[in-house]
């Protein structure tokens, strides 16, 4: 699904909310097309692969709710950008759809979106440019304008996830395995797993990760002793980034390949916060596609990119300082309100 050119045109933008979802939570935010927010709030996960369809529509409809019930005075939004995780067809954006609907005026202009449409659109001010998102999960999206948009990787944690926290943290769970079957020399790995899980029994691992059931961040923590320990020089754990790194720099590079006139990396997720992870990635990089591109990071902006999105496909939307003054000013404001939320 190309999420890009999906987005409609917003004929009026002077209330617009902006909702950032996924599966732990999700966050609001309304504002004039001038950039003053005038409400925020946060709700449930928007997810609905994992909250369910019904859930995600009503945690939808009550998270802009509470953002309209914090502003000052009565509101009646004029375009709707809901970015969301589980977003991957029409049928999973109307989910979503539905609860919005429950909320805004019949004349509003909503639009449902894959949740790397956010950071995308915050890499380069809607330039072209690949986000690569990598922290629990991972996804690259790569997008212009004239070319409209494409997903690679992004499947979960059964299909996908290369180069993710979870990715890392499962590897060093095998470890575990590999050690005790004589099949891996990294037993500084199975031994700082062992120790973070508490066991001595090798056994004893299973039911650790699969009782109750697959608990992905759980996993993914154990990605900081394989970050750990490749930092340090350990060979073995510095073999298994690398694998991870390459796989992931793989599917940018496949971006790089479809897409013209990319010259922006963004790079989003707390993963990248790891020195040696950013560096064996920078390397891959280089390596898969034959140069280094200009890597940002330009943080938790993904609201603020939709924001942008909906102000250029306005009635007078074009690129420039009017635009930019708007963007500058809702950024500040929801930094604010979020703040204030604590």
């Amino acid at each position: 699904m190309d999420w890009l050119r999906s987005i409609p045109a917003f004929p009026d933008v002077s209330t617009v909310v902006v909702v950032d979802g996924g599966g732990t939570g999700s966050r609001a935010a309304v504002a004039t097309g001038d950039g003053e927010v005038l409400g925020y709030a946060r709700g449930g996960p928007t997810n609905s692969r994992s909250a369910g369809d019904e859930d995600a529509a009503e945690n939808t409809r009550a998270v802009i709710a509470a953002a309209l019930a914090d502003a000052a005075r009565p509101l009646a939004p004029t375009a709707v950008l809901v970015s969301s995780a589980s977003v991957d067809t029409e049928a999973h954006a109307a989910v979503l759809t539905g609860g919005v609907r429950k909320v805004v005026p019949d004349g509003a202009t909503i639009s449902v979106v894959a949740d790397t449409i956010g950071c995308w659109a915050a890499t380069a001010a809607l330039a072209p440019a690949v986000a690569v998102i990598a922290g629990t999960g991972s996804a690259v999206l790569a997008g212009a304008l004239d070319q409209g948009s494409r997903r690679y990787g992004g499947w979960d944690y059964v299909l996908g996830d290369e180069g993710s926290g979870y990715a890392l943290g499962r590897a060093a769970l095998r470890e575990v395995l590999l050690v005790s079957e004589g099949r891996s020399d990294g037993r500084a790995l199975a031994d700082a797993v062992r120790a973070r899980l508490g066991i001595a029994q090798t056994d004893e691992l299973f039911d650790r990760i699969y009782k109750p059931e697959v608990d992905k961040a759980f996993i993914a923590g154990f990605a900081t002793d394989v970050l750990s320990l490749a930092a340090a020089g350990d060979r073995r754990a510095g073999d298994l980034v690398d694998e991870q790194v390459g796989l992931l720099a793989d599917a940018v590079a496949a971006a790089f390949r479809d897409f013209t006139g990319l010259d922006v990396l963004g790079c989003f997720g707390g993963i990248w916060n790891v020195p040696t992870y950013l560096e064996r990635f920078r390397r891959a990089l280089v390596e898969a596609i034959g140069r280094e591109p200009a890597i940002v990071h330009p943080g938790d902006v993904a609201m603020v990119g939709s924001f942008r999105l909906v102000l250029r496909h306005g009635p007078d939307g074009s690129a420039g300082d009017r635009e930019d003054r708007a963007v500058q000013r809702f950024e500040a404001g929801l930094v604010a309100a979020q703040g204030a939320a604590g």
